[in-house]
């Protein structure tokens, strides 16, 4: 299945954007007001762990959850169905999400209006969604054939560990009320990037109940890295950047989250991000006769990246293409295609950074 349905690729890759939780847990004294620190990091584990599981049993039968199955190879990356695919395994959480964020307790019993929901929610076959979440462990109770509109009120319930219904609770509380207030498409991939809850981030419980400082500055990024390495690179980059005076913005792509650092207000020169999982950087060099002689100062995966050519898609076939970049290295001609980001692309390492920053500077020169 993975290698059949578009919707399974994306599962893994959003899979790989859950944050990894650390040996040892920082929780705000909010939310400990029910629960030991011992219960409540019990509990907020097991949930990582079943948020995980959830991504790979989408990515190998999403039929069971509703999710569309468009086949890889009939649809292009720009269609329809191809956007649709990309985002729909966040439908099942941000549905735990909103359940969650609108349910309370009534003495010993998780209560949720139906109402409520309804109102929030915009992803499509809950009650598929519903029945899958049974098969985790969730029991809900007071609807009928897990449609929502059959009943004003649904008691949820975790059997195996009552404790998850309050982190589960807690958490989606701080995430809505904070980091999604005022927000009216939880959908957007930047949006979805920063959420504290959909990606299952332990820096929720840092700060209290009322303040969310999640994804701010390079954390946007790193959050999403699985080594201390490339977390410490993604901080290196950012730190130089800002010290020669480039702004950042965030950037909304598919493939993950992206930085983007700008010396002039039109085009950013550099973008760090996490794509599909791996961490890359992107180099807006337009000139790259007036780099090829610093190239001798660099390391081999900096001359590799010029050593590389695009294949090169329908705009360049056909001639119409405006941001690609062509040039000739070590007696062959190179292209690199520049219509979705900047043309040169490499995995960064720390001490290349001043490299990085030089052949921008050389390659922006006319």
């Amino acid at each position: 299945m993975k290698d059949t349905y578009l919707v399974s690729r994306w599962a893994l890759v959003r899979q790989g954007e859950l944050v990894d939780i650390p040996p040892k847990l920082e929780i705000h004294p909010d939310f400990l007001k029910k629960l030991s620190q011992e219960e409540f990091e019990t509990a907020f584990r097991d949930i990582g762990n079943l948020f995980y599981q959830i991504y790979s049993d989408i990515a190998d039968a999403p039929e069971e959850f509703g999710f569309p199955l468009y086949k890889i190879e009939e649809y292009s990356y720009f269609s329809k169905e191809a956007r649709e695919a990309r985002t729909a395994s966040w439908n099942i959480f941000y549905l735990l999400l909103i359940l969650f964020a609108c349910g309370e307790w009534k003495e010993k019993v998780f209560v949720v209006e139906t109402a409520a929901v309804r109102e929030k929610i915009k992803v499509k076959k809950i009650n598929l969604l519903l029945k899958a979440l049974c098969s985790y462990g969730f029991v809900f109770e007071g609807i009928s054939k897990f449609s929502l509109s059959s009943g004003s009120k649904m008691e949820i319930d975790y059997p195996d560990n009552h404790n998850v219904l309050e982190v589960l609770s807690l958490v989606a509380k701080k995430v809505m009320d904070t980091q999604l207030k005022g927000i009216s498409n939880y959908f957007s991939c930047m949006v979805a990037f920063s959420n504290g809850f959909i990606s299952w981030n332990y820096k929720v419980l840092i700060e209290e109940l009322n303040t969310c400082t999640l994804a701010k500055g390079c954390d946007y990024v790193a959050d999403k890295m699985h080594t201390e390495e490339e977390k410490e690179v993604v901080d290196a980059i950012h730190k130089v950047m800002m010290e020669n005076g480039l702004s950042v913005q965030k950037g909304d792509l598919n493939e993950g989250p992206a930085l983007r650092y700008y010396r002039s207000k039109s085009t950013y020169d550099f973008a760090l991000m996490s794509d599909r999982g791996k961490l890359v950087l992107e180099l807006r060099i337009r000139n790259v006769r007036k780099c090829l002689e610093y190239l001798k100062e660099c390391s081999d995966s900096i001359v590799d990246m010029f050593r590389h050519t695009d294949q090169g898609y329908r705009n360049r076939v056909n001639g119409t293409c405006k941001y690609g970049v062509k040039y000739e290295f070590e007696g062959e001609e190179k292209w690199h295609c520049g219509c979705c980001g900047a043309p040169f692309k490499i995995y960064p390492v720390k001490a290349d950074i001043p490299h990085y920053l030089k052949l921008v500077e050389l390659g922006s020169k006319r």
